[in-house]
């Protein structure tokens, strides 16, 4: 607590104005000194509260010797009681200096503990104030991470949406070249192909390089003046090593563990985008395809029928459906047990591929039979596509049990849409074509 103190001549013109008082009262009125001279406590009443220590102390003897003397000159020596008036008023004027004085003392001791005290918890709330701020710096960088880890699980994200092997890699380049801003990203396919990628393809864990000039794993100059900060991180796929990701910046020091890490996190994720995307086509190949010939099902030869029906109707332009039934296919089975009827089937699938173009389509249609859709041909064409696959499949040798065979087919051929003029009709149309060259001894083509 501080004391308001007044100005220099205030200070002086208050002492000057209460003696000039004082002086003027006893002047005038010399025998009422005891009346007056009480008045002089208003001086330690003054200093007490706005110091002048040494000032006070000569006002004291000042005052000590005036009351030892007024009395004299009141022209009243003989009146003891006068004396000891004066006396009394001298000592309770000590006793007011020294109470004054006292209660000073306490004041200044009780501000001195309130500085302390003040200064103390001035002490505290710089501290505090340090410790805020070093929070506050941290909760900058918790944030900023966060809102870079906010970023980077984004961009995985969008990784993870990603149609082909090709656009996972585009994606895992550019995931990297942006939470390393400056840094070169290179994504390597095939065997290893320096020191660095051998080193991780051996341990089978990501190389983090801080700083070049004093990595005492690398061989001398292998990494240049523009890679003092080096990642080579390992491409998995379905747990085979596939490739590398190399990521290099100028500057030493520039990744941490943490950013290790995450490249290792985001190359992780790319191998189980690709992974997906593997897998989906897989299964959308086994959806579509015979697992046993790996020709189209029969739902796909289906839908590719309605197809053509409707672009045959808009085109003007006629198509066949081919049915194709294997001659005494249960034989097969029954003599040769069913791995030689697999066989038949297999050889049967090859022979009908192989006689289609990329725009027909070969099907198991169900059993031993077989569909094609003849794109864009006529009844004549059709019929000469079947023939050619028919003497095909003739001319191929077998052997069951070390016993030569050989396998035939028949065929029979509908055009759309002389023949029907809707799919479930021609397929109807084709298959009664069929069954008449079972009818007319097998191993024939019969198109009407």
């Amino acid at each position: 607590m501080k004391t308001l103190s007044p100005g220099p001549a205030v200070k002086i013109a208050v002492p000057a104005a209460l003696l000039c008082g004082m002086v003027w009262s006893l002047w005038f009125w010399p025998s009422r000194f005891l009346w007056v001279y009480p008045a002089s406590g208003t001086f330690f009443l003054w200093f007490s509260w706005y110091g002048e220590k040494e000032i006070k102390y000569l006002f004291l003897f000042l005052l000590t010797a005036a009351g030892f003397v007024l009395p004299k000159l009141s022209g009243q020596e003989e009146n003891v009681y006068l004396f000891a008036a004066a006396a009394a008023e001298v000592l309770w004027l000590w006793l007011l200096f020294f109470a004054l004085s006292g209660f000073e003392s306490s004041r200044r001791s009780a501000s001195e503990d309130l500085a302390a005290e003040e200064s103390s918890a001035e002490e505290k709330i710089r501290a505090l104030e340090d410790e805020l701020s070093r929070y506050r710096m941290h909760l900058d960088s918790t944030l900023a991470r966060i809102r870079d880890k906010g970023a980077l699980s984004a961009a995985m994200q969008d990784m993870g949406l990603a149609a082909t092997p090709d656009e996972v890699k585009v994606r895992l380049e550019a995931l990297l070249g942006s939470y390393f801003p400056g840094a070169a990203v290179e994504l390597r396919s095939g065997a290893p192909r320096d020191f660095a990628d051998n080193w991780v393809a051996e341990r089978k864990i990501p190389l983090l390089v801080r700083n070049s000039d004093s990595d005492t794993r690398l061989p001398k100059g292998f990494l240049g003046p523009s890679e003092r900060s080096f990642m080579a991180l390992p491409l998995h796929l379905f747990g085979r090593l596939v490739g590398f990701v190399r990521v290099a910046a100028p500057e030493p020091e520039r990744f941490r563990a943490e950013d290790l890490r995450g490249a290792e996190l985001a190359c992780a994720l790319a191998g189980v985008s690709m992974e997906n995307i593997y897998l989906f086509e897989k299964v959308n190949e086994l959806a579509i395809k015979d697992a046993l010939t790996g020709l189209y099902t029969h739902r796909a030869f289906q839908s590719r029928l309605e197809e053509e029906v409707l672009r045959s109707a808009r085109s003007k332009v006629p198509f066949c459906v081919v049915m194709a039934d294997i001659d005494h296919f249960k034989s097969y089975n029954d003599n040769f047990g069913h791995q030689a009827g697999d066989a038949v089937l297999k050889a049967v699938a090859e022979t009908l591929s192989a006689g289609v173009r990329d725009i027909d389509l070969a099907a198991r249609y169900g059993g031993e039979e077989f569909a094609l859709v003849i794109t864009g041909s006529d009844r004549a064409q059709a019929a000469g596509a079947a023939e050619n696959a028919r003497r095909a499949l003739e001319s191929r040798s077998f052997s069951f049990g070390g016993k030569p065979s050989r396998v035939t087919a028949s065929f029979g051929v509908a055009e759309f849409p002389s023949d029907a003029a809707a799919a479930g009709q021609l397929v109807r149309a084709a298959d009664e074509r069929l069954y008449r060259a079972k009818q007319g001894g097998r191993n024939r083509v019969v198109v009407s």
